[in-house]
């Protein structure tokens, strides 16, 4: 569905106004009073193939930051990289097999669970 909206001239015009006013201070706000807030965002699997997709987690929580600071809050970020957990482990154990194989060792065949 859509939502129709009539503005009165002199409402767009009062707040183009103020925008064009307040360049990039329009919209600022004081509602955090300088608390404190961590926001925290997760990065890609590092084990799989990248797309665009994820993208987002790293665009979602850098914005949300960036608005809360704007609002007044005092907002420190933190990009979790994601280098713990069972697919961390298989890959370093998959690594460090071919790395033994490149130095001559015979590695047999690859286990079962670990990436090829």
């Amino acid at each position: 569905g859509f939502v129709n909206l009539r503005l009165h001239d002199g409402f767009w015009q009062a707040h183009l106004a103020a925008l064009l006013g307040e360049g990039r201070n329009y919209g600022r706000s004081t509602i955090g009073g300088g608390r404190k807030a961590n926001v925290e965002y997760v990065s890609a699997n590092p084990t799989g193939p990248m797309h665009v997709g994820h993208c987002r987690g790293a665009v979602v929580g850098d914005t949300l930051a960036n608005l809360m600071a704007f609002a007044g809050y005092d907002v420190t970020k933190e990009y979790v990289i994601n280098d713990a957990g069972s697919q961390i482990d298989v890959l370093g154990r998959s690594a460090l097999l071919r790395y033994r194989e490149a130095l001559g060792e015979a590695i047999g065949e690859i286990p079962a669970g670990l990436y090829p």
